[in-house]
């Protein structure tokens, strides 16, 4: 399994439905948010058909449903998935980390961190200063 499988053409479709989603949630229009909900797991369906259950492909699904049980399980099978093809894993344990500090998780939390440490080095700024946030998050009592 590849890292990034996809074509400039199918990403595009994926960034573009996200977009969308932000964009609904800022005019607060719920159904034109649910609109391209449906739109993006339309276009994340048609990308697993090509190229399987892909840790992007997972984690692209998780940031954007509403339910946190149903997204910390994607950000897992995507963790897994990832693992068992040796791909990283930052991005998505730094989005899991968010959502189990959210449930009140600090622990799980932290232990998803500290198994993404030894990818610190690749990260970019972003994803450092979100490591280390969450990270002081998940520690503080």
């Amino acid at each position: 399994m590849d890292q990034f499988p996809f074509t400039e053409e199918e990403w595009n479709a994926v960034d573009e439905c996200g977009r969308e989603i932000v964009n609904a949630s800022f005019m607060d229009d719920s159904v034109l948010q649910a609109s391209h909900l449906n739109e993006l797991l339309n276009v994340l369906s048609e990308l697993r058909e090509r190229h399987g259950d892909h840790p992007i492909l997972l984690e692209a699904e998780a940031d954007f449903i509403d339910d946190e049980y149903e997204r910390i399980a994607l950000y897992r099978q995507a963790v897994s998935t990832a693992e068992a093809h040796n791909l990283a894993t930052l991005s998505i344990r730094i989005a899991l980390a968010r959502v189990l500090i959210e449930t009140g998780e600090c622990a799980a939390a932290l232990q998803e961190l500290l198994a993404s440490e030894s990818e610190l080095p690749e990260a970019d700024d972003g994803e450092l200063r979100d490591w280390n946030e969450l990270k002081a998050e998940a520690e503080t009592p």
